[in-house]
């Protein structure tokens, strides 16, 4: 109980810190000598309107693909681009909010992040005028509108992508394990938990460095990646029979030993990835676009490689996702709600970042296009679209987000890693969680009902 304490003082602290140094620098901007006239003010009506945009990687991947089509639409617009880290730009991106200065004109929230800025101010409601964001409701995954949407009826971001999620997995080392790779005969294999941990003992040879998947925890997170943490009431829910069930098989995959116990997005654990020890990860559709990019060896090509294959026994799952919103700050929201309404709400734009770096729409209307029922050649010629498509439209089913998961999701994490680390009993150790969680959400709860009342 004392580790997810210390880990959540810390990160107020931090964010304090950047608090005030935002607030510093919105002072020193306004000591400084007036600037060129803004757009919009006279002399400015033939000159571009620039919006800054902030994002990490592989965003700006994804931008590039349709920026030829947006500038052709809008000539008069021109875009900044900033990337940088994904927890960085969420503290820096919250402290301009919290200090009324230096926040873009367009930013990117992780769906880890979402729920903190749903329960606080700072970003324009794009129900209302100009944007009307909610002619599109119908058009987008029904969950995804309401990870954005407040308690009290704002949408203080657009939906870009979601995550259908799956295992990937190595053929070439299922066959070099004697097992079969064809994506069918896996799936036939992994339908159930124990066929699940029966192929990963096989698949493991520690004498070889090789492990049938990177961390046991990832069983239990399949069914609560930032969802399902609270019920409908927002009381702890990480202590119910599907959660005692999946940590139990967790900790029967540890105790076999098939696991490398490694972090997901670790240095090691990427080095173990490219170095062939680890066989299975599992992932958001998205991560089709890591294996692609940056996780890729350098020198080794993957092609033809990797396939996929639901999850055992409950394959309606998501993990991830993004989102696009306008800080209230800016002095350029029309143009703003320009770039989103083109990037997120155009079937031909969400598809061309798709092809690009594995972002699945959230646009449902994108689903439409050929492309879903192509075979990919970097998974063999597996139809990998056309399986997340089915995940997202027929078998994700209803699930809970409120304003408190990300810092729920953290500490229920930390207690399912110390149920394997210590093979602690899973009844107790996650009823132990409720009550940290229940503890350490309350005032992000309190404020977060008084919207909703």
């Amino acid at each position: 109980m004392i580790q997810p304490t210390l880990k959540l003082n810390r990160s107020r602290a931090m964010f304090n810190l950047l608090v005030i140094a935002a607030m510093l620098s919105a002072l020193l901007a306004a000591c400084a000598p007036a600037g060129p006239a803004s757009e919009g003010g006279a002399g400015a009506a033939d000159a571009q309107t620039t919006i800054t945009v902030w994002g990490w990687p592989a965003a700006d991947v994804a931008y590039e693909s349709f920026l030829a089509d947006f500038e052709a639409a809008y000539p008069d617009i021109k875009l900044d681009i900033q990337m940088m880290p994904t927890a960085e730009q969420h503290d820096k991106l919250l402290a301009s909010l919290a200090a009324g200065a230096g926040a873009p004109d367009v930013a990117m929230i992780e769906i880890n992040y979402i729920d903190k800025f749903v329960a606080k101010g700072g970003l324009v409601d794009l129900l209302t005028e100009p944007f009307n964001a909610g002619q599109y409701k119908d058009e987008m995954v029904a969950y995804k509108w309401a990870q954005a949407s407040t308690p009290d009826g704002r949408l203080v971001a657009f939906p870009w992508d979601i995550g259908p999620a799956t295992f990937f997995y190595r053929r070439d080392l299922f066959e070099q394990a004697g097992l079969p790779s064809d994506p069918e005969s896996v799936a036939e294999l992994m339908a159930t938990w124990p066929g699940f941990i029966e192929v990963a003992k096989k698949l493991t040879n520690p004498d070889a460095q090789r492990w049938a998947i990177g961390n046991a925890s990832d069983i239990v997170y399949t069914n609560f990646a930032h969802r399902n943490l609270f019920d409908a009431d927002w009381n702890c829910a990480v202590n119910n029979e599907l959660a005692v069930q999946l940590l139990t098989y967790a900790q029967e995959a540890r105790n076999a030993g098939v696991d490398a116990k490694v972090n997901n997005w670790s240095a090691e654990w990427q080095t173990m990835l490219g170095n062939d020890s680890i066989a299975m990860q599992y992932g958001g559709a998205w991560f089709g676009g890591f294996l692609k990019g940056w996780l890729k060896p350098e020198g080794v090509d993957w092609e033809g490689r990797w396939g996929i294959f639901e999850v055992p026994e409950d394959p309606g799952q998501n993990w991830g996702g993004s989102f696009l919103a306008i800080p209230e700050q800016s002095q350029k929201k029309e143009a703003a709600w320009k770039f989103i309404e083109f990037a997120l709400a155009r079937a031909d734009s969400q598809n061309k970042m798709f092809a690009a770096v594995d972002y699945f729409p959230a646009y449902i209307p994108a689903f439409d296009d050929p492309m879903y029922q192509e075979a990919d050649p970097f998974f063999g010629g597996q139809k990998t679209r056309a399986i997340w498509v089915d995940i997202a439209a027929n078998k994700i089913k209803p699930f809970i987000t409120t304003p408190m998961d990300a810092q729920a999701e953290q500490i229920f994490m930390s207690y399912v890693a110390r149920a394997l680390d210590q093979n602690l009993d899973p009844q107790q150790t996650l009823n132990e969680a409720c009550i940290e969680i229940e503890q350490q959400t309350a005032p992000d709860k309190e404020e977060a009902l008084k919207l909703r009342q």
